[in-house]
């Protein structure tokens, strides 16, 4: 039998979030995610494998495809296989994730120019798979409603 304490794991980094892995089985994998304020995850998917987020603390958005959620403690948030997904602290205080990943292998495959910065409190979050220029978003910290276009190098940009 192998036990984790997820409490004894417990680790922060100012400069990108700490991802831990206590447990990696033939089956499943165990990760740990430890993220300061404004640090995220970036959108990604795995093409075979399902990913099961629970919050232990603090307060994520999580994007998982075309939908978009913010949950705290002891809640959970599950992405199938083949779907892009992210989650940034929008909270002030520290954000502690596990995700349970299978089954293995696991492969990742990042999106490319997911995400927006907000003009009004400078929180990068990540945005629906299906964001188009001209879309009306909120941004998951200040709440600031903002509006999406691309600037000429294809970058998103962000307007009050």
């Amino acid at each position: 039998m192998k036990t984790v304490k997820v409490a004894e794991l417990k680790e922060f980094s100012a400069e990108k979030f700490l991802k831990k892995v206590p447990l990696d089985t033939d089956k499943i994998i165990f990760n740990t995610f430890f993220f300061k304020p404004r640090q995220f995850l970036p959108f990604h998917k795995h093409p075979s494998t399902d990913e099961l987020f629970y919050v232990v603390e603090g307060i994520g958005e999580f994007t998982v495809g075309n939908e978009q959620t913010t949950v705290g403690p002891t809640s959970s948030v599950y992405s199938e296989s083949d779907v892009f997904h992210g989650v940034v602290n929008s909270g002030d205080k520290d954000l502690v994730i596990i995700s349970v990943q299978g089954p293995k292998p696991v492969a990742t495959e990042y999106a490319e120019n997911a995400t927006v910065i907000c003009p009004v409190c400078k929180q990068e979050f990540i945005l629906k798979n299906n964001a188009s220029a001209g879309d009306s978003v909120v941004c998951p910290r200040c709440q600031a409603r903002l509006k999406l276009s691309k600037t000429s190098d294809g970058q998103w940009d962000a307007k009050q």
